[in-house]
């Protein structure tokens, strides 16, 4: 199969990580189709960053565009060799804890249906099925779900950060730590005192 100017046909004879860096090579000389589709590969995962940062999906949104935005001003110091969501989700977390600590956050917390792969989803798995169809059972896990989203909204935005990407995204230790570049010690020492804060905060559920 001959590779086309612009095409990505030729994707599935490489390697996922040898296609991405020829992605991130073509969007540095100015391929926009080469950087659609580092969004549309990437985009998904940094609104699921940024929105259980937040909370607010107008946020989310606005933060989703702005690290695309600073993503594509820096790719030229960008080291292909190291995997591009991590990098991704940094200047996502980045910019959300920005938004956490700015003066005109509002401490609202938007919960709603379609919030994606919602960890917290009421009565829900995370593949959307039931998991209680007692209704007393529902209502108290509907109940636990409300109070475990509002004790994380309250987590110190460095530990909501080491907390969401382990626990929701399922990172590796070693991920997290180069994705906030911090060591895998301070990662292990946010999780727990995370962990410990959230057990305080809902210790009337449990």
């Amino acid at each position: 199969m001959q590779k086309g100017s612009g095409s990505l046909a030729y994707a599935d004879e490489k390697d996922p990580s040898v296609l991405e860096r020829d992605l991130v090579r073509r969007a540095r000389e100015g391929d926009r189709d080469a950087f659609s589709e580092i969004v549309r590969s990437h985009q998904r995962r940094v609104y699921g960053v940024a929105l259980r940062m937040t909370r607010r999906h107008e946020v989310a949104d606005d933060i989703v565009q702005e690290t695309f935005l600073r993503a594509y001003r820096s790719l030229a110091g960008f080291d292909e060799e190291r995997p591009l969501g991590p990098w991704l989700s940094k200047i996502a977390v980045n910019l959300s804890i920005n938004h956490l600590k700015g003066p005109t956050r509002k401490e609202q917390a938007l919960y709603t249906e379609d919030a994606p792969d919602g960890p917290w989803e009421p009565g829900t798995h995370r593949d959307g099925g039931p998991i209680e169809t007692n209704p007393l059972r529902s209502l108290e896990s509907e109940r636990f779900a409300d109070a475990l989203s509002s004790a994380v909204d309250r987590l110190a935005p460095e530990h909501r950060s080491v907390f969401l990407l382990k626990v929701v995204e399922g990172m590796r230790y070693e991920d997290i730590a180069r994705t906030l570049e911090i060591s895998p010690g301070t990662v292990m020492s946010r999780l727990s005192r995370a962990r410990a804060k959230l057990k305080l905060m809902l210790a009337e559920h449990l």
